[in-house]
Parts: C-alpha cells; sequence; structure tokens
C-alpha cells in the first residue's frame, strides 16, 4: 500500500485526519479498538475524535518512485 497525505501522531498512534472550521483536528480511526481512547462511532468502520492541533503531531506524506532515474509521484494502480 502507498501511503499519501496528511497524518497525524496522538498518543502514540497515526491517524488520517481533516481540519475542522474551528482550527481543531478530527482524527479518523478504521480501529474498533479506539472506541477505548475516546474514539466514537461514526459510520461502519470510521470512529472519529476531534482534539486540539496542540494535542498532535501533524505530518504530511507525498511518495515517490524512481524509475530509470526520473522521480515521479508513487501511487497505485487502480483497475476499473
Amino acid at each position: 500500500m502507498i501511503r499519501k497525505g496528511k497524518y497525524a501522531i496522538h498518543n502514540g498512534s497515526e491517524y488520517s485526519f481533516s481540519l475542522l472550521e474551528d482550527k481543531s483536528i478530527r482524527l479518523i480511526s478504521n480501529k474498533h479498538a479506539d472506541l477505548s481512547q475516546g474514539f466514537k462511532h461514526l459510520d461502519e468502520n470510521i470512529y472519529i475524535k476531534n482534539v486540539s492541533v496542540e494535542e498532535v503531531d501533524l505530518f504530511k506524506i507525498n511518495s515517490k518512485a524512481i524509475y530509470k532515474g526520473e522521480v515521479f509521484p508513487a501511487s497505485e494502480e487502480r483497475r476499473t
């Protein structure tokens, strides 16, 4: 799996996130076990928790690939 996007570290775990209008962070998880970490069940396999930006370390991943000496953005092949 090639990772790409915005991520946050909260209490030693990594989550994708979105920035809310009030500048807080919404952590997004697919792990039922995160309910014990204060996450709330949102949808079938989605759990969320709103935290302040001071509670997390934010970072961004942009995967790259080198092919024949050239650098390209990396992505997964998708078949339709």
